[in-house]
């Protein structure tokens, strides 16, 4: 199932969608795409979260790490987020005797371990979005999905509990179609998502839908 990048393209496409999502409920100027975290010349061991500075190395890790989406004033005025996406396989062999919102958790702590404290220095927030094959979120995702809602039903004049609604569909959807996707194999690029602009677009699609 690994063959061919499929796998890759179910987390680009969480991606995709998340920043999708935070177009919506800002602007799309706001909203860029694999933001860099921290570069490997002159950082410290604090800022990569994952190894030391020796002597040797003269402070140059070589290295450097991206988020997946960055999102200007998403929590607060004037502050960017960085999200990194991760979708996870909970019924894998090796977390077999680990509950599967303990596994989501754990996952979240590794991410925020190793990017949280260089997102700090530069005045950004960090939000690890970690999510199942099977739709499961972990708390930062949730608190995400909540905060996105509120700023929809706020722009689009919506409901709060139909914007929480549609951005866990939205979410979940986009990792039922991946995982379609690495089961039949097909790697043409799927239709471009619909884009829905104000409140109108909603009871429309509500009539549709008879909602």
């Amino acid at each position: 199932m690994q063959v061919g990048g499929l796998v890759g393209r179910r987390h680009d496409d969480q991606r995709d969608e998340a920043g999708a999502l935070c177009a919506m409920a800002t602007t799309e100027s706001r909203v860029s795409y694999e933001p860099m975290i921290y570069y490997g010349t002159g950082v410290t061991a604090g800022q990569r979260g994952d190894a030391e500075v020796t002597a040797e190395s003269n402070g140059d890790l070589g290295n450097e790490a991206r988020g997946d989406v960055a999102v200007h004033g998403l929590f607060k005025r004037g502050q960017t987020t960085i999200l990194d996406i991760c979708v996870m396989d909970t019924d894998a062999n090796s977390y077999k005797q680990t509950a599967s919102d303990k596994v989501l958790e754990k996952a979240a702590k590794r991410k925020k371990d190793k990017y949280l404290d260089a997102c700090l220095e530069r005045r950004r927030t960090f939000v690890p979005l970690i999510y199942s094959v099977d739709g499961m979120a972990c708390k930062e995702a949730r608190a995400w999905e909540k905060r996105v809602a509120s700023l929809l039903a706020s722009k689009m004049d919506r409901p709060y509990s139909e914007m929480c609604g549609f951005v866990r569909s939205r979410m979940s959807l986009a990792i039922v179609r991946s995982n379609t996707l690495l089961l039949r194999g097909q790697r043409a690029h799927r239709a471009l998502r619909p884009v829905l602009e104000d409140g109108s677009s909603f009871t429309a699609l509500g009539r549709a839908r008879g909602w």
